[in-house]
């Protein structure tokens, strides 16, 4: 598929996660297959006023190749800034407008742009300004899903190249079940692409969503841990342990971060790669919780995850 000028090798994407899409973790879904990835959500006012944390969210891998950044505020100005800043840097824009986050919402931003269309609009057409095509991940709505149609319509109108559907309201946060009949309405009703995330963990899980007409699927919660679940959805072959994903993961967030920063990065990255990896998920975390340097990780990298 295409997303405006970008073509995309694949039609499985990793989805933008707060605290978990470093650019470590990226560069191994990227390696199994992501066809694109996602930063990390970056505020377009940190950007403006040049937050050494969010220069760090914006370290891209040279495997991740498309790759989008996502950015979140409500100043259309901002994002024009932000835009034309990062058009060398990254190959899309995603607007998020999804985010159900209590601070995010009440800040008028996030999720709660679904409830402000004309300034939707008016950041998507700022947003472009960079010209790179943009993206705007979205929920079915706030309580209910009846405002989806109409509010990925008014994106595509403003300019969006494709719309990311998150199946579920902003009250729902991340409970219930992803409704895929409110993603089915809004492939109808839209002619750009549309992308559907929320619970795609397996084979059947995916039937099911690329059975809505999706163009592409998002994954986010059911690679953490198992980054290496895009190659297994296609039924390709998986070279290598986890053992060599962890180290590798800990080799390209040591370019970024350092000290107690990189180690509670990469602890909560090691007590979510237990459980696919097959290893003593309890005892690992208790190991891991007690960790405060990054020796003291390798060691329980080694001594629980080599061979696996």
């Amino acid at each position: 598929m295409r997303i405006g000028d970008v073509e995309l090798k694949g039609n499985l994407l990793l989805a933008p996660m707060a605290g978990y899409t470093d650019v470590g973790f990226r560069a191994l879904c990227a390696k199994y297959g992501a066809a694109l990835t996602c930063t990390e959500m970056v505020s377009v006012m940190a950007l403006k006023y040049g937050s050494e944390g969010t220069q760090r969210l914006l370290k891209r891998a040279e495997s991740e190749n498309p790759c989008a950044v996502q950015l979140f505020g409500k100043n259309p100005d901002a994002f024009e800034s932000a835009a034309i800043r990062l058009k060398d840097d990254f190959d899309i824009i995603d607007i998020n407008m999804g985010c159900p986050v209590r601070k995010i919402f009440g800040n008028g931003e996030g999720s709660a742009l679904m409830e402000n269309i004309p300034l939707a609009q008016n950041i998507v057409r700022a947003a472009r300004a960079g010209g790179l095509p943009v993206t705007v991940k979205m929920r079915t709505g706030i309580t209910q899903s009846s405002l989806a149609p109409e509010f990925a319509q008014a994106m595509s109108e403003a300019g969006a190249a494709a719309v990311i559907v998150h199946g579920r309201t902003r009250q729902q946060l991340y409970s219930g079940a992803a409704d895929l009949s409110a993603i089915e309405k809004v492939v109808r009703s839209v002619d750009v692409p549309v992308i559907g995330n929320g619970d795609v963990r397996d084979s059947a899980s995916l039937r099911a969503m690329l059975g809505t007409g999706v163009s592409a699927v998002m994954i986010g919660r059911g690679a953490l841990g198992n980054p290496r679940l895009f190659t297994q959805l296609t039924g390709g072959f998986v070279e290598g342990g986890y053992y060599d994903d962890i180290m590798h993961h800990i080799q390209l967030l040591s370019g970024v971060y350092t000290g107690r920063t990189l180690v509670n990065l990469m602890k909560k990255h090691i007590c979510l790669y237990a459980g696919p990896a097959g290893v003593p998920v309890k005892e690992v975390r208790i190991n891991v919780n007690a960790a405060i340097s990054i020796d003291d990780l390798s060691y329980i990298v080694e001594r629980y995850f080599r061979g696996r």
